[in-house]
């Protein structure tokens, strides 16, 4: 056993692995358990995870060991049809009641002392929003961490467009040990994609892409790329939408790289409008690794993860006492500013005091790329309109590029992209003074197409004195009928964002209609994008995009005023 061969790593510790919890329709759910050494009782600490109960989430947590050591009964747990556990596998559907019976079980381990708090991130997070709406008496504390409580609009799509790249790259990493387990045909086709998952992106049609929506595999795959609009299929997995249930603490965590974070925040914001004791760090991470080095840059040492340690002081002060003291030692937001590379703190996201700045778009029609005449003017709109060519098959890349893999996520340079023409580019004045932008950015663009349906992206970058564009945060819009007479106006709300400009620096945002893979590419037709057969339906757009007086588009930063 592992306990007997690394005696010193589990020191102090007991481990129990392999535990079965029988779920109420009789699937047995496998567990390993760490205990502190002693009688306790102890609180107990309970993941639920898909990836085999080994792994634990040590990606970005410490080791059950340690926590163990901290004062807890560590349980990590294979959800049903994953890792040891008996049933079948379908990503999110078995977590409410299975999540209530396991927390039930663990409640009374030996050794406990009756009260149970989640933890972990992302499937992890979910298990536990999950587990909370039974309801479970014992259920005391959750640590939902890179998120989200709305699946359609905070994972899987944006604005009602597809998360390709993530959406194609999990479905290939979950089904792939679905088909192994089950044996199925597909397995030999899910090992080499995994080599290379995001060649998919480039697959037509995409709701038939093989291997994902093959039959002798779980359906989930193709039923979250099937499911463009927010249907019951979405709606019986809203968390969001049942907020009113969910009266626990939670300590949430956000990254500002972490693909899911609009659905993070979005929850965090949700839960502290009607629920006490709501915590939310907001760090400058990917979804994994978390650290100082985020997408080929260092953020110093101060963007070093401190959240074991906080979160077990956090889990003690919920879970030790059955009435808990009324000082908890997490309180509202910390939250990470870049290009200063600190710490600040507030009562609430966005913190306050601030005020929306606004800079408005202007050119003299030529806008196109970093070497164009477009500027973002803080005291008036002004020209005539700029014009680009979204062509799918050329598509604006991601921040990170990857076309071949996975798209990436992080502090890009996006300089090199901005220097081409098919995309428009406007950018500040050199700032006169630091400014702290800390909250969500909204962009308000009056725009027209060629396309009877299309995209447009906004992204926004801090323009550094040496030339780098620093990507910060984007948002994207679907456009349904800005090939109608007079256009339409678009409110694309950016991702989150804590960034001080530094005086001289400059403030800039592209627009395009593509950030690919990252997200799925509009066909420019009223063909849904996951359908079209071949690239020969894709249709070139002229798109245009309107700053005059009657018009006048605009983005809105949100400044901290003190």
């Amino acid at each position: 056993m592992i306990g007997e061969t690394l005696s010193n790593a589990f020191a102090n510790v007991v481990f129990a692995g392999g535990v079965q919890a029988i779920m109420r329709d009789g699937v047995k759910l496998i567990a390993d358990v760490y205990r502190p050494v002693g009688e306790g009782p102890w609180p107990v600490l309970l993941m639920r995870q898909p990836y085999g109960r080994d792994i634990a989430s040590t990606v970005v947590y410490a080791h059950p060991t340690w926590w163990a050591r901290q004062g807890f009964i560590v349980v990590i747990q294979d959800v049903r049809g994953r890792g040891d556990s008996e049933g079948e596998f379908y990503a999110f559907r078995n977590e409410i009641e299975d999540g209530v019976d396991s927390v039930a079980w663990a409640a009374a381990l030996s050794g406990s002392n009756g009260r149970v708090g989640m933890y972990g991130f992302s499937y992890q997070g979910s298990t536990q929003l999950l587990a909370a709406l039974g309801q479970p008496p014992a259920l005391k504390a959750l640590a939902p961490h890179m998120t989200a409580f709305d699946l359609y609009s905070g994972w899987f799509y944006r604005d009602g467009i597809l998360q390709l790249s993530t959406t194609l790259g999990w479905a290939s990493q979950m089904l792939r040990e679905d088909a192994r387990r089950a044996r199925s045909p597909s397995i030999a086709a899910l090992d080499k994609n995994w080599l290379n998952p995001g060649q998919l992106a480039d697959a037509f049609p995409l709701n038939q892409v093989a291997p994902i929506t093959n039959d002798d595999i779980p359906a989930y795959g193709r039923d979250w790329i099937r499911h463009s609009r927010y249907d019951d299929y979405w709606r019986e997995l809203d968390v969001q939408r049942r907020i009113d249930e969910l009266d626990l603490p939670m300590f949430h965590v956000s990254g500002w790289y972490d693909f899911y974070l609009r659905g993070s925040v979005d929850g965090y914001r949700h839960m502290a409008k009607t629920h006490p004791h709501q915590v939310l760090w907001a760090g400058p991470w990917q979804h994994i690794p978390w650290g100082e080095h985020v997408g080929g840059a260092n953020l110093g040492a101060d963007a070093a993860p401190q959240v074991d340690q906080a979160m077990a002081a956090w889990f003690h002060h919920w879970l030790d006492d059955e009435a808990p003291s009324a000082n908890p030692p997490l309180k509202g937001v910390r939250y990470f500013v870049l290009g200063s590379n600190h710490w600040a703190e507030s009562d609430m996201w966005p913190p306050t005091p601030n005020e929306n700045r606004t800079f408005y778009l202007r050119s003299e029609t030529r806008a196109n790329s970093c070497y164009g005449d477009g500027t973002l003017d803080p005291e008036s709109t002004g020209g005539p309109e700029d014009l680009f060519t979204y062509d799918p098959e050329v598509p604006v890349m991601a921040p990170g590029g990857n076309r071949g893999d996975i798209a990436a996520f992080g502090p890009h340079n996006l300089a090199a992209q901005q220097e081409g023409n098919n995309l428009l580019v406007y950018t500040s004045s050199p700032l006169a003074d630091d400014l702290t932008v800390a909250g969500d950015p909204v962009c308000t663009l009056h725009v027209a197409s060629s396309a009877p349906r299309t995209h447009f992206v906004v992204r926004l970058s801090r323009v550094n004195t040496n030339g780098t564009s620093q990507f910060l945060c984007l948002g994207a819009s679907l456009a349904e009928g800005a090939d109608q007479p007079g256009g339409q106006m678009l409110q694309i709300q950016l991702d989150p964002i804590a960034v001080t400009f530094a005086a001289s620096e400059r403030i800039r945002i592209d627009v395009a209609s593509s950030a690919f893979p990252l997200l799925v590419r509009s066909p420019n037709t009223l063909t849904d994008p996951v359908a079209v057969e071949s690239p020969g339906e894709f249709r070139r757009a002229l798109q245009v995009v309107y700053h005059d007086e009657q018009r006048p588009s605009h983005i809105a930063l949100p400044v901290l005023t003190d």
